[in-house]
């Protein structure tokens, strides 16, 4: 799963040792995100960092600018400067919860804060699963595909059967774009991949039909290409269902159709394959 922690600046940035050890433990392929909390996160870490030698403080910062895209997402959580940090993620965690707090100390031994000696990976709150099941409906499926989406800027919906004709796919990409412009970007590049059978309109039916039923369900200035794929005689099967992103992936191993709650959906992370990869001549081949 994509859990998100609020981890202390102060913490993370005032020793080299206790950096590396704590970021590498965070990405979207480890189930673990960081929350940029407050807003002004990164520069409050460097400036903890100021104690480092030259070189480490260099390396901090290098670090820090690839986490940007792969390890924290915003948090969009207020925060009040008169209090302390970790007042501030306390009472965040009263009403917009994180999965944990990472801190130096924990004053009240509070529950959901980690002391970041003790941020292990054996430690409970640090336990991430990497295959879950949610409802097989949109707005659950987009919940869970939140932390993907909002940080992406390239997403692609892989499903052979993904047919926009059908409402049961719709609900889901009209909840994954909500999710998207939510985002505040609306440049995000968006792509459903899917594969030709007999059951499927032929593309020039799809093509004359695809502004009518795509309509209500791309936000104002968004747009999404399709591309429909034949097998190859002798070739792979066209099979696996993915959300990819130039951040990180899943795996959405019942494909994106809704088809209620009464029915579930494994998803796994990947571990590598963000959708960049896929971009050029031979993506998907």
């Amino acid at each position: 799963m994509l859990f998100e922690y609020a981890v202390e600046p102060e913490a993370i940035g005032s020793s080299w040792q206790n950096f590396r050890y704590l970021i590498e433990k965070f990405g979207f392929d480890r189930g673990r995100l960081i929350s940029q909390f407050p807003k002004s996160w990164f520069r409050m870490v460097y400036e903890a960092s100021a104690s480092l030698k030259e070189v480490e403080r260099k390396r901090l910062t290098e670090i820090l600018n690839d986490a940007k895209r792969s390890k924290v997402i915003r948090s969009r959580r207020p925060y009040d400067p008169a209090d302390d940090w970790l007042q501030n993620a306390l009472t965040q965690q009263a009403t917009s919860p994180f999965h944990a707090i990472i801190a130096n100390a924990n004053p009240d031994e509070t529950a959901s804060i980690i002391i970041i000696d003790d941020a292990g990976e054996a430690h409970p709150l640090m336990k991430a699963p990497h295959t879950w099941e949610v409802e097989r409906v949109g707005t659950t499926l987009a919940a869970a595909m939140g932390p993907l989406l909002r940080s992406a800027r390239e997403v692609l919906f892989v499903d052979r059967f993904f047919d926009i004709s059908k409402e049961r796919y719709r609900e889901t990409l009209r909840a994954c774009l909500e999710v998207l412009h939510e985002g505040g970007s609306q440049d995000v590049r968006c792509e459903i991949h899917f594969c030709d059978h007999d059951s499927r309109p032929d593309t020039d039916f799809l093509i004359r039909n695809a502004p009518k039923w795509l309509a209500g369900v791309l936000p104002d200035g968004m747009s999404i290409a399709l591309f429909a794929w034949k097998e190859r005689n002798g070739g792979a099967d066209f099979h696996a269902r993915y959300l990819l992103t130039d951040v990180g992936g899943l795996n959405v191993d019942a494909g994106f159709s809704a088809e209620g709650a009464h029915q579930r959906v494994p998803l796994a992370l990947l571990a590598d394959c963000p959708a960049s990869a896929l971009m050029g001549p031979n993506r998907l081949n």
